[in-house]
């Protein structure tokens, strides 16, 4: 089964994804679209998602959403420019999340864009730092989205037309 956290983040991006080289207007595309993925996730079951959950006040950092039946936590990096870093960061919120609350994750879902991301996140390093917060017994996943106008038909029937 197919995880529909994930579809709502490829669809967003599917959806709304725009070519352009300046890079206030990218980055602006790049908020939208998170924008949009959280509201549809936040959509498919307000009761079982939280969407921005504040890791700890003194931190000042969140995670995008919290699937509290599955605990896992899911991070979304629209563009893949510089997703080592924010992967490395994401995890960081995770263990300081779990290292403050009583219920804990179990792991992080890292979503980025493919084509920019998958050269530096599936490398040796990272696959190494997978397999052992692994063996600590933290799950983390990788998973890319890619701009494909017919992937938006693909997901499912709600989806929009991309333009």
């Amino acid at each position: 089964m197919k995880d529909p956290v994930v579809n709502a983040a490829q669809l967003a991006f599917a959806v709304r994804l725009k070519d352009s080289a300046d890079v206030s207007e990218n980055t602006k595309n790049a908020q939208k679209i998170a924008k949009a993925w959280r509201a549809a996730v936040h959509d498919l079951n307000p009761d079982r998602f939280q969407i921005e959950s504040l890791v700890a006040p003194e931190l000042d950092q969140k995670l995008d959403v919290i699937d509290q039946e599955t605990l896992l936590a899911y991070e979304f990096k629209v563009s893949g420019k510089n997703a080592w870093a924010e992967f490395y960061k994401d995890i960081v919120k995770v263990l300081m999340w779990n290292q403050r609350r009583k219920t804990k994750l179990r792991g992080l879902v890292f979503i980025t864009e493919e084509k920019f991301g998958r050269p530096f996140l599936d490398a040796p390093m990272p696959r190494a730092y997978v397999k052992y917060l692994a063996e600590q017994g933290l799950e983390v996943t990788i998973t890319y989205v890619r701009h494909d106008p017919w992937v938006v038909r693909a997901i499912g029937n709600n989806a929009l037309e991309p333009s």
